[in-house]
């Protein structure tokens, strides 16, 4: 009972976490066109202000993954949230480009709570139903996404940006209290092993030895490479789409959300049908899908085509992480989970930092709907290799 009550809130601190980052985030540029950067800047200093945290998140990922497992998850989730309330305080308090540069590089050092609240929840959950409590989880994430920029969009215009991110602090640091008096850890005895292979190098020389972990975190990285490949130029295609007329940041939003709403609605049933039919096998069908219909995304000429067709890849793409991370817990042992979750979470803010470059690169040489073929072959050559490495070489996982 106690172990249920810990995931349930740990789903729900999830959903908070999720809200308060998309409440602020999406709403960065204009934000920094508040703060006075000039409006030919604006792109360039975007891209400075999202990389920094992924890049200081991505390396930092192993060494709070390690402290998780060394000093204890629940510490480590606490840590996190407590730090990322002040990072939105100190975003909220910026009065120029330089000071919010410096905020969400700090924003980055805290990064980490979703990661030790994965680690907490795939200890308490019952065997037999990770995949679906881990599905739950990821539906938390991805609900608190959708809902987070349409509270964003409305707390800002009614009490201004930098008031929106002090409600995001406050989300925060009541999260942090309520892991505090509500949550319960998983205690387990560090093995003399583990405690021999202490240094950071050594766990990424483990993960490198074994060959589902290594792939795994492969999957992680590039799939969320083509998530965000994706994102930038959705709203561009769009109004290209719709020839410029019309409202096409509403027509974005919507379409946008759409996936989101589609992952929600579908994440939950992959993990059954990983529990169930293979963890390897829900990512290969997931994977092919959701890269046979990005590929399809970039054939329709109408705006309704397109929406649908992000709604079909949502219901597909987002499905893939349950089961990888259910995987991700049953190829590692029990007192290396706070390290593999730090390490996917490391392999996504990699992921993070690559798809804008790549997206860009083809977007400037090829053209936007290009962008929607590549990632979706992509994820077609992530559906092959898992196939034919794990699927078809071992049907019985």
């Amino acid at each position: 009972m106690v172990r249920n009550k810990s995931i349930i809130i740990l789903i729900a601190s999830m959903f908070l976490v999720s809200s308060g980052y998309t409440m602020v985030i999406p709403f960065l540029p204009l934000y920094l066109g508040q703060l006075g950067v000039p409006s030919e800047e604006l792109s360039l200093w975007a891209g400075f202000v999202f990389s920094i945290c992924f890049l200081v998140a991505a390396v930092m990922g192993p060494l709070w993954g390690k402290l998780a497992d060394s000093g204890g998850k629940k510490r480590m989730a606490v840590r996190a949230a407590i730090l990322l309330g002040f990072s939105y305080l100190f975003c909220g308090l910026c009065q120029n480009q330089y000071h919010l540069l410096a905020a969400r590089a700090f924003q980055g050092f805290a990064n980490g709570f979703v990661a030790a609240a994965m680690a907490i929840i795939s200890d308490n959950a019952e065997p037999g139903k990770l995949g679906v409590t881990l599905g739950m989880a990821q539906t938390s994430l991805v609900v608190g996404g959708i809902c987070g920029p349409l509270m964003g969009g409305a707390l800002s215009h009614v009490m201004g940006m930098r008031n929106t991110f002090f409600l995001s602090a406050a989300f925060l640091w009541a999260v942090a209290l309520t892991v505090i008096l509500f949550v319960s850890e998983v205690k387990k005895e560090i093995t003399p092993e583990m405690k021999e292979s202490s240094s950071i190098s050594q766990d990424l020389i483990y993960v490198w030895r074994n060959h589902d972990l290594r792939g795994l975190l492969l999957i992680t990285c590039l799939l969320q490479t083509t998530i965000l490949m994706i994102q930038p130029v959705t709203a561009i295609y769009v109004g290209n789409i719709m020839i410029h007329s019309g409202n096409i940041e509403l027509a974005a939003g919507i379409i946008m959300s759409s996936g989101g709403i589609a992952g929600a609605l579908t994440t939950t049933l992959w993990g059954k049908f990983g529990q169930s039919r293979g963890y390897y096998r829900a990512i290969f069908v997931t994977l092919g899908a959701a890269g046979t219909l990005t590929i399809i995304q970039s054939i329709p000429d109408s705006v309704w085509g397109f929406g649908l067709c992000q709604f079909l890849v949502g219901c597909f793409v987002i499905g893939v992480n349950p089961s990888l991370n259910a995987a991700l817990v049953k190829y590692s042992p029990s007192d290396f989970r706070g390290r593999i979750f730090g390490l996917s979470n490391t392999a996504q803010q990699f992921g993070n930092m690559i798809g804008p470059l790549v997206s860009a690169a083809v977007s400037i040489s090829l053209g936007i709907w290009e962008v929607y073929v590549f990632a979706g072959m992509i994820q077609l050559l992530l559906a092959g290799a898992v196939y034919f490495k794990r699927v078809r070489a071992f049907p019985v996982k």
